[in-house]
């Protein structure tokens, strides 16, 4: 065989294996493409709207229901005091004595005095009605009678000022005096603190205040105490300068006196329902506007996303406000598809049950 047929085989099988590599990459690149076409798969969970309740949690702590400082209203020496610290004190009860001095004597000074005084008034009437005394001498002699009650009741007053009452059942959390000691009008005796029920005291800002109302049912959680049943009571009108918070009070039964006030505490108080969907937190993404949103499968299997506004978190995902009555949510895949991408679906047991 000669050098031309050599070559022209040798170029006859080279043009044969050219072709036949274009048909092999044309293949290849054909299932490619068919490979890209093909849909994402996903697995989606169906979501529906529920109630959701969420409670307001405040930090708390407790107070007494009602304090007041039992002061002298008299001038004089402290002749008893008869109770203790911490001790448990009724309605009327005498809590200290004020030596009685002189003042029985002033009071019965002073009957003498409203007696003779309506003597001589009587007296001076029955004169002028004779012709025999002047308006001048009626009008003195009203004045001294009028004095005269006017004494007997200041030493009446002074009388019933002796002992320093308890206004309220409560407890005496302090006393400031002893026998001997002297005092004058305002001069602290004893501070009595009412503790059934007990105040549970807490701020409220000024986005959820409008949420609360008063006699509202709450649950309030003290120091070691599990929940306690607690009811709104007050709610402020003018939010504090420093805090632009509103205060709010609530009252819980404390008949035993076991809850002691200045306890750290935790108030729950529920607001009024509102429709939701609860989906794990993990199947929510950032959109563009840095805002969160879902993506969720349409009819056709085409994906979309939707906006969605965060409500509340627990245990067993978040809860949202936004989607559809009924929404198939991506909660595996969600980040590797974009919107309007055709995908298939796996349809998973819904997961997030309350």
């Amino acid at each position: 065989m000669n050098n031309n047929i050599r070559l022209a085989a040798i170029f006859l099988l080279s043009l044969v294996i050219w072709f036949a590599s274009g048909l092999i990459s044309s293949s290849q690149s054909k299932e490619s493409t068919v490979r890209a076409t093909a849909p994402t798969g996903v697995q989606v969970t169906v979501f529906q709207k529920e109630l959701y309740k969420p409670a307001l949690s405040l930090r708390a702590n407790t107070q007494p229901n009602r304090s007041v400082n039992l002061a002298a209203q008299i001038v004089g020496k402290i002749s008893a005091v008869l109770v203790e610290e911490g001790t448990a004190v009724t309605k009327g009860q005498v809590i200290c004595e004020i030596s009685k001095e002189d003042r029985y004597f002033r009071l019965d000074q002073a009957k003498a005095h409203l007696e003779q005084s309506s003597i001589a008034y009587r007296g001076a009437i029955t004169l002028k009605s004779a012709g025999f005394q002047s308006e001048v001498a009626i009008a003195q002699a009203r004045a001294t009678l009028e004095t005269a009650k006017a004494n007997l009741k200041r030493a009446q007053l002074d009388i019933g000022h002796l002992n320093v009452v308890a206004p309220f059942d409560g407890i005496i959390e302090t006393r400031a005096l002893e026998i001997g000691d002297y005092v004058v009008p305002g001069t602290i005796c004893a501070l009595l603190v009412d503790l059934d029920p007990i105040k549970v005291t807490a701020l409220v800002n000024e986005h959820e205040v409008s949420k609360v109302k008063v006699s509202s049912v709450a649950s309030a959680s003290i120091g070691l105490n599990g929940p306690i049943e607690a009811i709104v009571s007050y709610i402020a009108h003018q939010a504090n300068h420093t805090t632009q918070s509103y205060r709010l009070e609530a009252l819980v039964k404390n008949s035993n006196k076991s809850i002691r006030a200045g306890l750290s505490a935790r108030l729950e108080i529920p607001t009024e329902g509102i429709e939701a969907h609860l989906i794990p937190a993990s199947s929510t993404l950032l959109n563009d506007q840095g805002g969160m949103a879902v993506r969720i499968v349409s009819s056709g299997n085409i994906t979309q996303s939707i906006s969605v506004t965060v409500l509340g978190e627990i245990g067993a995902g978040i809860w949202v406000s936004g989607l559809p009555e009924v929404a198939n949510v991506i909660t595996v895949g969600q980040n590797y598809v974009i919107d309007g991408e055709l995908v298939e679906p796996t349809f998973l047991n819904n997961i997030a049950k309350i």
